[in-house]
This record gives structure tokens, C-alpha cells and sequence, in this order.
């Protein structure tokens, strides 16, 4: 049977860049870091990482007296706002002792290591966050090196998202330029976590994501109401599984295609689907 690792052992195994789930259970403040904070802002952490989730790692390092346990280092905010929420996991960067002790390599962890390791969409929260906040575009597109345009774009494309909406774009792999179609199609919020699972398990582009909704006017579907709900999901997940098997030609020729094979009847369940993505 293994011995547990000591601190000192843990810390040579460390990637000083690596970001890893920490239990939030097992972190303590390091000695002198708490601190008074201002209540309405910290409700605001908590209803912005209710939402969003954490965007930002914290810094942690190993406890030298417990193996079991990560003395928190930096992001004290975040960390109780998870305890209140009730969350169970935080992302956190794990550093030794040597980097705990530079704040000048601590910030440069925390701004731009994590911001890299990111995925689009987690930056592209990151983005809109910053600028639900109030931070200028000009300020955010330069700290994140994009254009003004992409982050005018992403704010809106991800205004007024749900929490529910944001869990299912983090769930999947569905690109940006995926998401920005199904927003402009699917303006009910529930269907919308439902079309995001079907959409997420295909290989559609953009510009065949239009054409299908267009094509199966995908407006007037809707206007039949929440009760034929899956029955359009179910459609949706038929068009996107057989317009992987139709040759690349122009839209209008794939959609000739795509009706001349439409079914009687649909049997695929996507009830799961769309459920297991909105977790």
C-alpha cells in the first residue's frame, strides 16, 4: 500500500502553470489573508460566479502540515463565494513555495497562463463578464489580444445568457459562430439548451446551421408551441445526422436532398441528450 506524499513531494511534482479542481473544502487562507470585503460587491461575485461559474483560477499552494489540504494564496473572494453557493470543485493554479513567494510570477500566472490554457468559450465569458462589469472595450480587446470588434460581438452574442444556457455551452464543444445562429433562431431559452445538445453532437458549420433553419422554417415550428417541443428536436437532430452523409455540394442542392429523404416518422430520442448537456 502507498504512503501518502508529503508537501515538499506534491510540490516537486507540481507544474507551476498547471490549473487543477481543487476541493473547496481542503483550502484554508494563508496566514494575514483575510480581509474586511465590501458586501454588495461581494454579492455581486457570487450572482456573477452563479451565472458564470469561475473564470479565473485561484492561487493555492500545498499545506506543509497537511497533505491533504492547499493554503490559499490568492483569490479569497471567489473561494468563499463558492463555499456560500455550495459548489465543490474550484479551478485553481498549484504552486510551490519558490512562486508563492513572487507576487510578480503570481500575477503573471494568474492574468496570463490560466488565460491561455483557456478554452474559446471560457474566454469568451471571461470577455463579456469584463464588460458586464464595466471595463472599456478598447481596455478588454487589448488585455485579451483581440480585435474591438470581437469583443462588441461576443458581448452581445452572450447578453443575457442563462445560467442554464451557459452550463450547456460549457458541456459541449459547439463553436462561438454555432451559437451565435442558434441565438438568432432559437429565442426560447429552454429549446435553446435542447438545440445546443443536438447541435453539439454534429459536425455542422455556420453556414449550414442557417441554411437548415431557414430551410425548415424553423420560425413557423416554433410557433407551434412547447408542446411539440421534442417533436422539433427530434427533427433537428435527423437533419443534422443525415446532412453528414450528404455529399459537400451548395446549400440549396443539400437541403433537395435532405427533404427527399425526410422520414414518416422520427424515433431518435434526443430527451437525454438535451437533458445531459443542460446538467
Amino acid at each position: 500500500m502507498g504512503r501518502e506524499m508529503s508537501s515538499s513531494e506534491r510540490s516537486k511534482k507540481t507544474s507551476p502553470t498547471r490549473v487543477q479542481q481543487v476541493p473547496v473544502g481542503r483550502i484554508r487562507p494563508e496566514d494575514g489573508l483575510g480581509r474586511k470585503r465590501d458586501r454588495d460587491g461581494h454579492r455581486e461575485l457570487c450572482r456573477s460566479i452563479e451565472q458564470f461559474g469561475v473564470l479565473t483560477p485561484i492561487t493555492v499552494r500545498p499545506a506543509p502540515d497537511n497533505p491533504k489540504e492547499y493554503l490559499l494564496i490568492k483569490g479569497q473572494g471567489r473561494t468563499l463565494a463558492c463555499q456560500m453557493l455550495g459548489i465543490e470543485k474550484v479551478p485553481a493554479i498549484v504552486v510551490d513555495d519558490r512562486f508563492a513567494e513572487t507576487e510578480k510570477v503570481q500575477q503573471f500566472l494568474v492574468e496570463n497562463v490560466a488565460r491561455l490554457r483557456m478554452r474559446p468559450i471560457e474566454r469568451a465569458l471571461l470577455i463579456a463578464h469584463a464588460r458586464q462589469k464595466g471595463e472599456e472595450t478598447t481596455a478588454v480587446a487589448k488585455r485579451f489580444g483581440v480585435s474591438y470588434s470581437t469583443v462588441r460581438r461576443l458581448e452581445a452574442q452572450l447578453d443575457g445568457a442563462s445560467k442554464g444556457e451557459v452550463t450547456a455551452l460549457r458541456a459541449s464543444n459547439l463553436s462561438l459562430s454555432l451559437h451565435a445562429v442558434i441565438s438568432r433562431h432559437v429565442p426560447e431559452e429552454e429549446e435553446r439548451i435542447g438545440v445546443i445538445g443536438v447541435i453539439s453532437a454534429s459536425a455542422l458549420r455556420a453556414t449550414d446551421l442557417e441554411a437548415l433553419f431557414v430551410g425548415m422554417g424553423w420560425k413557423q415550428l416554433m410557433e407551434l408551441g412547447a408542446e411539440h417541443r421534442e417533436q422539433r428536436l427530434r427533427l433537428l437532430k435527423w437533419a443534422c445526422d443525415t446532412l453528414a452523409t450528404i455529399p459537400k455540394a451548395p446549400p440549396k442542392e443539400r437541403l433537395r436532398q435532405l427533404a427527399l429523404k425526410l422520414p414518416v416518422k422520427f424515433t431518435a430520442d434526443v430527451a437525454s441528450l438535451a437533458k445531459a448537456v443542460s446538467r
